[in-house]
């Protein structure tokens, strides 16, 4: 019998990115099939830290948990503790499985007393769902019935005011709002210091057409998926299944909270949660961080090995050309030695079409975010 592959979704913006991507280039992430450029990516990214940039998030995993022991739930799942949240407020933390490792990590955010969104770049329906049931807390999956922006950029805050919506919203911050007929959630979830704009699947095309009118006198231009993925290396955020895999075994030792650097994710004082005393017995042995490289030249290097005296230290993760450093840069995991800022190590680039041969350069260890988000609200 022939296996079926599972059908991939087009987004509820489908039809506008469509008709702006001259080359028909997409990108299937999460089973979405969105643009992964809309003809010169470092334009894209540029126009996101230059003027104002719309991007398609509707990949991003989203997950409703109700029930009246939620709150209760979601505290022993996550690495903080989600039961403090007053309605209208989020808060970004990890869940983990049995053995410490990082089974997600994502934004918990409280929409009710007994309902709370999950919103996370990589599915984990599954293991949720069925631990949410012990609780009698039911898991509903929203990904299809909604669709996100985000909104990026010194003219993000302009753009959202030009087109009637309220965005006095602090970083975390939500508000749900009856938008000309729409109704729309704002949030400030994102890595980027922008917005972002969630609204029902049937309602997609309105909400593009708004902002791009609404933001046509700063400039407003869409930013496809590669652009947004060389903010977020700029940004330094390692993304599961773009980086490195999760652990989605029961008892899979890695990767650690520590070797991501994210145990800033981790409340120390927030006793009961799942995986924590494995956490806390392994976290002093683990010998890799994740680190910035800015790589002596425009040749992206992703996944190659890095050295340091001939020795292997690690290996780059995902690699861009930076549009605002003038040079390719890579996320990597290093040994904790080597990941001092200002190590120089090499890596082997590999052949090209102007340069036919392999060639070893120098890569300078930097100190993570390789560039600061951009300000929406500069201009």
């Amino acid at each position: 019998m022939i296996e079926r592959k599972p059908f991939v979704n087009a987004t509820p913006f489908h039809a506008r990115t469509a008709g702006a991507n001259p080359d028909n280039s997409w990108i299937n992430r999460n089973g979405f099939t969105l643009s992964a450029h809309f003809g010169d990516v470092n334009a894209e990214a540029l126009c996101a830290r230059t003027r104002v940039a719309v991007s398609d998030i509707s990949w991003r995993w989203r997950a409703m948990l109700e029930g009246p022991q939620a709150g209760e739930f979601l505290s022993r799942l996550a690495t903080r503790d989600v039961a403090k949240l007053a309605p209208g407020e989020a808060q970004k933390a990890l869940w983990l499985n049995d053995g410490g490792a990082v089974r997600g990590a994502g934004v918990f955010a409280r929409y009710g007393r007994e309902s709370f969104l999950l919103i996370a770049a990589a599915k984990d329906e599954d293991w949720i769902a069925a631990a949410a049931r012990s609780f009698d807390v039911a898991l509903r999956d929203c990904s299809l019935a909604e669709g996100g922006l985000a909104v990026t950029g010194p003219y993000a805050k302009r753009t959202l005011l030009a087109a009637g919506l309220e965005v006095e919203l602090e970083p975390l911050a939500f508000r749900k709002l009856f938008w000309r007929g729409l109704d729309v959630t704002v949030s400030r979830w994102g890595e980027q210091n922008g917005y972002e704009i969630w609204c029902a699947a049937d309602d997609g095309i309105i909400v593009w057409d708004r902002l791009m009118a609404a933001g046509a006198p700063f400039g407003i231009e869409a930013a496809g998926l590669t652009a947004m993925d060389v903010l977020d290396i700029e940004a330094g955020v390692a993304r599961p299944g773009r980086d490195y895999d999760t652990a989605s075994d029961g008892f899979a030792p890695s990767p650690t909270p520590r070797s991501l650097k994210l145990e800033r994710l981790i409340e120390e004082e927030h006793k009961i949660f799942n995986g924590r005393a494995a956490w806390l017995a392994g976290r002093d042995s683990e010998t890799k961080t994740i680190a910035g490289i800015e790589i002596d030249s425009e040749t992206p290097a992703p996944f190659t090995p890095l050295t340091r005296n001939g020795d292997d230290v690690g290996r780059t993760l995902s690699a861009c050309y930076s549009p605002v450093l003038r040079r390719a840069i890579a996320l990597a995991q290093l040994e904790t030695a080597a990941a001092e800022p200002g190590t120089v190590l090499s890596l082997t680039l590999p052949p090209s079409r102007d340069v036919p041969e392999l060639r070893t350069v120098s890569a300078r260890v930097v100190t993570l975010p390789f560039a600061p988000a951009p300000d929406p609200i500069a201009a």
